[in-house]
């Protein structure tokens, strides 16, 4: 069964009075997304737009699916291993297992420092800030 979640970076129809506190995702985070979507298992995309917001759209699917070319392997035949979301803002973390590797990306919603914990197969992983770049890492 394929996973295709429907995507779209630009508010669809906003109120008229929209609440000045909830703000449109950067650019930054709408790829951040799309970077945890594939990482927990989607397939592809089903992007839908009106022309207008077309180029800017898919300009910035085409750069997560040009980046995740170099983890071809891992998206192919890796299998999700983390579907935590925190309660409070803070980071989070998604993976690919594909044997003894895992492909990690960690997105933060606050200045923590401190690693994120990733536990698979009952092993604890520290999981370090890494902004906008995925890490390989090894289960030991």
């Amino acid at each position: 069964m394929l996973v295709v979640p429907f995507v779209h970076w630009h508010t669809t129809s906003p109120p008229k009075q929209a609440d000045p506190a909830v703000r449109q995702f950067s650019a930054e985070s709408y790829r951040e997304l799309l970077w945890h979507l594939l990482l927990r298992g989607a397939d592809t995309f089903f992007l839908w737009c009106p022309r207008d917001e077309a180029p800017e759209e898919v300009r910035l699917v085409h750069e997560v699916y040009s980046d995740a070319q170099e983890y071809g392997q891992f998206l192919e035949k890796g299998i999700p291993v983390s579907f935590e979301v925190p309660k409070e803002p803070g980071p989070v973390v998604s993976a690919l297992q594909l044997g003894d590797k895992l492909l990690v990306r960690r997105t933060d919603f606050t200045n923590s420092q401190q690693p994120a914990v990733l536990v698979i197969e009952g092993k604890k992983l520290a999981v370090n800030r890494a902004p906008g770049k995925c890490t390989v890492m090894t289960l030991k």
